[in-house]
């Protein structure tokens, strides 16, 4: 009886510790995850904001052009190109959208390869981006040159 009862407590005591061994383990692991990815997350957070950024330029360009009257010809045929290139652009952001959930698959995983792999797909595709906002940028600014 009196083995028994060892057994028992025994058998509790390894069970009570084991899940905080694995917590210590999990921990230790989501850390190694984090370093072996920060750098091409940083990076596609930096390109993230530089995008924001941009896009929110392009669009207050936009909400002014709602209010310009008579504006020439040239001045609508670039803004007609602009919305075309914008139409463009959205479609082009769903190619980012398997990547991305590739990444948060890799995230649940701890798998850094994957999530390095996705990342540096994300950012090839923010880079992209970046330079198609940047030339609807440029286009902006020969729109305001013609309504002044």
């Amino acid at each position: 009886m009196m083995k028994k009862i060892l057994f028992l407590f025994g058998l509790l005591v390894c069970l009570a510790g084991m899940p905080l061994t694995a917590f210590a383990d999990n921990k230790t692991a989501k850390q190694t995850y984090e370093t072996a990815i920060s750098d091409n997350w940083k990076t596609m957070l930096k390109n993230s904001i530089a995008l924001d950024t941009i896009n929110a330029e392009n669009n207050t360009h936009l909400l002014e052009w709602q209010d310009v009257k008579n504006p020439s010809d040239e001045a609508v045929k670039l803004v007609d190109k602009i919305q075309k290139l914008q139409a463009e652009q959205e479609e082009d952001q769903e190619s980012m959208d398997p990547y991305t959930k590739a990444k948060k698959s890799c995230d649940a995983k701890l798998n850094a390869d994957g999530a390095n792999a996705a990342l540096e797909n994300i950012i090839r595709i923010q880079k992209d981006r970046l330079s198609d906002q940047k030339e609807l940028q440029a286009l902006w600014a020969k729109v305001d040159k013609l309504l002044k």
